[in-house]
């Protein structure tokens, strides 16, 4: 139902809202071969525990449809779904499905790195990566569900983006 993932541990505690550490949570069911024990999903969730080496975060594998009341609190939906939450309780970050493995271990690198003031600590090198902004997030999101869309049908969207002032066209295929 719901367990820690642990290097040393196997106990099974229950993630509590006022906690000194943060969490990441894995919501998994057992019908989902790639986050059931072994699989691809859980094989990076422990990995990502067995990394964490500041020691300010837990990593907890919840059984969705087993542990209602978290699924329910946290709105999880599909599986996987991680949840990282601060040392009081709060989201801090959602990543639906594991497709996008340096997001999940960027977020989990990011949560390790606050402090239990919840503000981010200094990151140990600069880096001279670009910045994504709220705007491009949403950008990003918008196109992956037209690709989405467009490739569950036989369609043609073409788009006018009215900040650039550029035509985007989308081609569905045939299904």
């Amino acid at each position: 139902a719901l367990s820690k993932s642990s290097p040393s541990s196997t106990t099974t505690p229950t993630p509590t809202p006022q906690s000194t550490k943060h969490s990441v949570l894995l919501f998994w069911a057992s019908w989902h071969e790639p986050s059931s024990e072994g699989g691809h999903v859980d094989t990076i969730f422990r990995a990502l525990a067995d990394n964490e080496s500041s020691g300010n975060v837990q990593f907890y594998r919840v059984e969705a449809e087993v542990v209602t009341d978290l699924s329910v609190k946290y709105n999880v939906t599909i599986v996987p779904t991680f949840i990282l939450l601060d040392t009081t309780g709060t989201v801090i970050d959602r990543i639906e499905g594991a497709d996008d493995v340096s997001r999940i271990t960027q977020a989990v690198t990011a949560l390790s790195q606050r402090n239990n003031n919840n503000t981010t600590a200094p990151p140990a090198t600069s880096s001279s990566s670009p910045t994504i902004t709220n705007e491009t997030k949403e950008e990003s999101t918008l196109e992956k569900q037209q690709q989405h869309y467009c490739s569950s049908c036989n369609i043609i969207i073409i788009t006018h983006h009215h900040k650039r002032n550029k035509r985007r066209k989308h081609i569905g295929k045939t299904t």
